[in-house]
């Protein structure tokens, strides 16, 4: 992959005011805050599709506002960050194309991840050495704790493979802020469409982690790809912001999260998501029909037949 600074200067320019216009936003601005905070604010940690903290834990309580003036080095760390530096794009996709939609989304999910990475190794915590921050659960809770506890508590609960990850840790984080900041990891299609009939290489999925949201891997809408593409075009950079974009009953596109990434096709890194042991609970052997998640009883049988067939 070519370096940002052999585009040509269009489309440098483009990539990095969609950047900044992401950067501007206010979800973004409290996600980056959190993490040189060092901890999630206890409304955001209970914003998960199933809880990672257990009852008891003192930051569900305690944790409801940031730490004086982290908000403001927060800006001032990501405003001094050369995010040209992180991207690396190809030119194979011409503005106005849906393939050039797909690949801008594709460069600014690397870069909100990779400023999240970046300004976790920067290691700006409030909490080391205080009561949250060196607060243990019970041993026999520990094992509901996210796979990075204690390290940290910023997880992706589907992106938690550090041990090979390429940042460690910190993809983790880079994961999560994806998550908190475009409303779920950003993937893709891609299967070759010479072999594969039905593929799709200029859609997007997104992969949430939130509360009364889909935790399946949903496609966006046209429309959905539609507005995020206008925002991030936007100069000077609206005063909407469509952020996160969340997936809901009306995608209905899904596809199963414990599958290998082998099988479904749908990934951006084949190292992202290791396959789930079979000794975790699988969301589609439970034993009342979900049609939230599952889009018809129909869906939701052939959900529960490749787990079976996985098993």
């Amino acid at each position: 992959m070519e370096a940002i600074n052999t585009l040509a200067p269009t489309h440098r320019d483009i990539l990095l005011r969609a950047v900044a216009n992401v950067l501007s936003s206010p979800v973004a601005k409290q996600t980056y805050a959190q993490i040189v905070d060092g901890l999630p604010l206890s409304e955001v940690a209970r914003d998960v599709y199933t809880r990672r903290l257990c009852n008891g834990h003192p930051l569900l309580d305690q944790h409801k506002e940031l730490c004086p003036g982290v908000a403001e080095e927060a800006e001032q760390l990501c405003s001094g960050l050369d995010t040209g530096a992180l991207l690396m794009p190809s030119q194979s996709a011409l503005p106005g194309s849906p393939r050039f939609s797909a690949r801008l989304v594709e460069l600014v999910a690397r870069a909100v991840h990779s400023i999240a990475a970046w300004l976790y190794t920067q290691d700006t915590s409030r909490h080391k050495t205080d009561a949250l921050g060196t607060w243990q659960p019970p041993e026999a809770q520990k094992r509901y704790y996210p796979r990075t506890f204690p390290a940290t508590l910023f997880c992706h609960p589907w992106y938690r493979d550090h041990d090979q990850y390429p940042k460690g840790i910190a993809d983790c984080v880079g994961y999560w802020a994806e998550g908190r900041i475009l409303g779920g990891v950003i993937v893709f299609d891609r299967r070759d469409p010479d072999l594969v009939k039905d593929a799709a290489p200029d859609a997007i999925y997104v992969h949430a982690d939130r509360a009364r949201v889909i935790y399946r891997i949903c496609r966006l809408l046209d429309s959905q790809t539609d507005e995020l593409t206008e925002f991030l075009l936007a100069d000077p950079t609206p005063q909407h912001y469509p952020l996160p974009i969340l997936p809901s009953e009306a995608n209905l596109e899904r596809v199963d999260p414990e599958q290998a990434l082998e099988t479904t096709g749908i990934y951006r890194d084949k190292w992202e998501r290791r396959l789930r042991p079979l000794e975790e609970t699988d969301w589609r052997t439970r034993d009342v029909s979900d049609f939230f998640n599952y889009t018809s009883p129909q869906d939701w049988r052939e959900a529960t037949w490749r787990s079976g067939k996985r098993r």
